[in-house]
C-alpha cells in the first residue's frame, strides 16, 4: 500500500471553487480500482490550506489515477487557484509495524 499526502495552498478568493473541484475529484477517484482511501481536509485555523490523504494499492493504480480524465480536469481547473506549488510526498508502511 502506498500513501500520498498532497498539500495545497489555495488563494483565499478561490477556496469555495477549490472545494467544488476537490469534491468532484474525490467522488470519481473513490470509484477507481486500486483506490483504498481518498480524503480531502483543510486546516482548522487556515481554511485555504488543504491536504489530500490518499491510499493506493500500488503504483499501477496511482498511474491510472494520474492519467484519468477527472484528475487531469481537476489539475487544469485548480492551477490558477493556487498560491504555491503543490507539495506531494509518498509513503509506504514499514512491514514490521503494520497492524
Amino acid at each position: 500500500m502506498i500513501t500520498i499526502i498532497a498539500d495545497f495552498d489555495v488563494k483565499p478568493s478561490s477556496v469555495e471553487e477549490f472545494i467544488k473541484c476537490a469534491t468532484d475529484l474525490t467522488r470519481e477517484t473513490r470509484k477507481e480500482k486500486g483506490c483504498l482511501s481518498y480524503k480531502v481536509m483543510h486546516q482548522r485555523k487556515d481554511s485555504a490550506k488543504f491536504t489530500f490523504i490518499e491510499e493506493w494499492l500500488n503504483d499501477t493504480a496511482i498511474e491510472a489515477h494520474n492519467n484519468s480524465k477527472h484528475f487531469m480536469k481537476f489539475c487544469d481547473a485548480v492551477s490558477d487557484m493556487l498560491d504555491a506549488e503543490i507539495k506531494i510526498t509518498q509513503y509506504e508502511k514499514i512491514p514490521s509495524v503494520f497492524f
